[in-house]
């Protein structure tokens, strides 16, 4: 029932061909253990450097393996996953003054915290309406202040994410995390963007809701944002544009001058390509990378005038994230959808594979996040009969509601169901009486037995 819209046709499939395989060894149980996954199975969809600790880089990976951290630069790499009832995991933040504070963004499971460098997760989800989380930024100015970007719009901590607000009013346009990304521009008055399948839309702190930032990209679907404080005027926004909604024509790079609100494309050859993440060399503006998902990395060196494939040594043309070393950008990580990690020391002229990575088969993904608490209760509540038809769909990692033998499997976190159910309840043919049920029955299951 609650399927994470921003999983791509390929995550759908390595998905689909993990439960099969599943499936079947529960039919054959002779049969030997599932050999790890080979390397096109590591889809990474974030990387994340530490600032303080350039060496140390963490890995997101969806429907993969989880969370991978290395402290020696990609020479060798731990899994992270004490805590994480999630492998649907998406986005990554470092905070910039306490290094061992770090934050991870999982699809359906919500915001996870952990305080010392990744080795211990805890969730904190309190208060947080929808945990189907696609995007996450923290404020550069206050690092305590969070927002994350979900299926139903934004919400903001102002403490770290022990408490939330939801900061989506006038919001009907956020839906597939393929199109979400958020910047903010510091000042007086923060102005935040957000991208969208729509076009681009702003608020400022004090608005009482988003609005079209400009009619130059209203309709078009925005793929990625990027903001360079040392351009002109003192501010220079990126947008990816992925075509315009309708025909091949109106896609590539976007950029303002005047605070977002005219645009102009830039650049000549990248009208049809697919930009996951634009980057900026933080020593030198005209500096651009963007990684895209069937040319690779493309470099320019004249501020998006004109661009060439930076690709020697790649084995992947799908890339879906690309960070500098922030202290040495020469240093690039790029991660690829369905091939791990490489390296560049040289601005991207040529490319090292970082293997490998650590490997787990789907057995020991799914017994991991289905491992029951030692520590908690044995929950008293019992499903409603047609809670039959959420395990249909997808299966719980408590395993006191789980029926299904499979690799998507959804957090009965504390959030707002209703919301939720009533997002993915045709999917789940439910009734209107059925979908309150169910809507009241994970409400309070939530409440006593969830996560904080």
């Amino acid at each position: 029932m609650f399927w994470n819209v921003g999983a791509t046709i390929s995550g759908v499939l390595l998905l689909l061909s993990l439960m099969t395989a599943a499936a079947s060894r529960a039919a054959e149980p002779s049969v030997p253990p599932v050999a790890p996954p080979p390397l096109n199975d590591i889809f990474v969809s974030r990387l994340a450097i530490d600032s303080n600790h350039p060496n140390t880089i963490y890995v997101v990976t969806t429907y993969s393996i989880g969370l991978l951290k290395s402290a020696d630069g990609g020479a060798h790499w731990a899994l992270m996953n004490n805590g994480i009832k999630s492998y649907s995991l998406y986005h990554f933040a470092v905070h910039p003054k306490q290094p061992d504070l770090v934050y991870l963004g999982a699809g359906g499971g919500g915001l996870y915290k952990s305080t010392d460098g990744g080795g211990h997760w805890i969730e904190m989800n309190d208060g947080l309406q929808d945990t189907d989380i696609g995007q996450m930024f923290l404020h550069p100015n206050d690092p305590e202040r969070i927002y994350v970007v979900t299926a139903t719009g934004v919400h903001r901590s102002p403490d770290g994410g022990r408490t939330w607000e939801r900061w989506n009013q006038g919001d009907d346009f956020t839906t597939s995390q393929e199109f979400q990304s958020i910047i903010i521009v510091p000042g007086r008055s923060d102005r935040l963007f957000l991208a969208s399948k729509r076009g681009l839309y702003m608020r400022a702190e004090g608005d009482p809701s988003w609005r079209l930032a400009s009619k130059d990209l209203e309709g078009k679907l925005i793929s990625a944002l990027a903001v360079d404080p040392n351009g002109p005027n003192g501010r220079r926004l990126y947008a990816a544009v992925l075509r315009d909604g309708q025909t091949l024509l109106g896609g590539g790079l976007y950029i303002s001058d005047d605070g977002g609100a005219k645009w102009k494309r830039v650049g000549a050859g990248i009208e049809k390509d697919w930009i996951r993440v634009i980057r900026l060399d933080p020593k030198d503006s005209k500096r651009v990378y963007l990684a895209t998902s069937n040319r690779g990395v493309l470099a320019s060196s004249d501020g998006g005038e004109s661009w060439k494939e930076a690709n020697a040594g790649l084995t992947a043309t799908d890339i879906r994230t690309l960070e500098l070393d922030p202290s040495s950008p020469k240093i690039l990580y790029a991660g690829a959808h369905g091939e791990g990690v490489f390296k560049s020391t040289d601005g991207a002229a040529h490319w090292t594979h970082l293997g490998p990575l650590p490997t787990l088969d789907h057995e020991a993904v799914i017994a991991r996040l289905t491992t029951p608490d030692p520590a908690g209760p044995k929950p008293k509540l019992t499903p409603p009969p047609a809670f039959a038809k959420c395990n249909k769909c997808h299966g719980w990692t408590d395993p006191y509601l789980n029926t299904v033998h499979g690799f998507w499997l959804v957090t009965p976190n504390r959030r707002n169901w209703s919301l939720t159910v009533k997002r993915m309840s045709r999917g789940a043919n439910l009734t209107p009486e059925e979908e309150k049920t169910i809507a009241d029955f994970l409400q309070r299951y939530s409440e006593v037995y969830g996560h904080e």
